[in-house]
């Protein structure tokens, strides 16, 4: 029987966590997030509570709690390039009791420019090298997920080197999304990529115009 349970913590902003993600927190005996997504369930006084982001430490909080039901908040949707796979890649399918689904950054991103996120080509070069970029440009509906090292204004500048503005195309960048600083900015022409003010939670998103 697994002992851990891996909870969507949804794109940052409370109200965009699901109810039954908040219930499921709230009913672990160990609880690992987080401050904002731990902020966002409200953990019950009862609980063990870890404020722990390194993937490692988490890894062994898990292997430490195996006698206790064992609660783990991940970024987004469990399902799109999520910790959940870490930990089903270390401990088994078998150790995982229940995977609670929720909402993903993408899906907010694509409901702020109006678009539906079918057929989506997602990559992501969050914690990952550069590598395959150009590849990019060969997908008609794309979605970037970013990080610091490779934000917004560093993958825009490597993709005008490969024609990004070249091509019919609608670009935006989805800073901070849900969050009281979210911005989408549109972008279309080296000088709007250039005025970009860096954010720590960033999406391109990048769709190709039909004649």
């Amino acid at each position: 029987m697994g002992w851990i349970v891996v909870i969507s913590g949804g794109p940052g902003g409370p109200q965009y966590i699901t109810e039954i993600a908040r219930k499921k927190a709230q009913e672990a005996e160990v609880l690992i997030g987080s401050k904002l997504q731990l902020q966002s369930v409200m953990p019950k006084k009862d609980q063990t509570v870890y404020e722990e982001t390194s993937i490692e430490r988490i890894m062994e909080l898990i292997d430490e709690h195996r006698a206790k039901k064992t609660a783990v908040m991940v970024t987004g949707d469990a399902g799109i390039y999520s910790l959940s796979q870490k930990i089903i890649d270390r401990f088994g399918k078998d150790a995982v009791k229940e995977v609670v689904p929720g909402v993903s950054s993408i899906q907010v991103a694509f409901a702020r420019i109006k678009e539906p996120w079918l057929n989506v080509r997602v990559f992501s070069f969050h914690g990952r090298p550069l590598e395959g970029l150009e590849k990019v440009l060969e997908h008609e509906r794309v979605a970037i997920l970013c990080d610091r090292e490779h934000n917004s204004k560093v993958i825009l500048r490597k993709l005008m080197d490969y024609g990004l503005l070249k091509g019919k195309r609608e670009i935006y960048v989805c800073q901070e999304l849900t969050l009281p600083e979210e911005r989408v900015i549109k972008i279309g022409s080296p000088e709007d990529v250039k005025m970009i003010e860096v954010k720590g939670r960033e999406i391109v998103v990048i769709l190709s115009i039909r004649d």
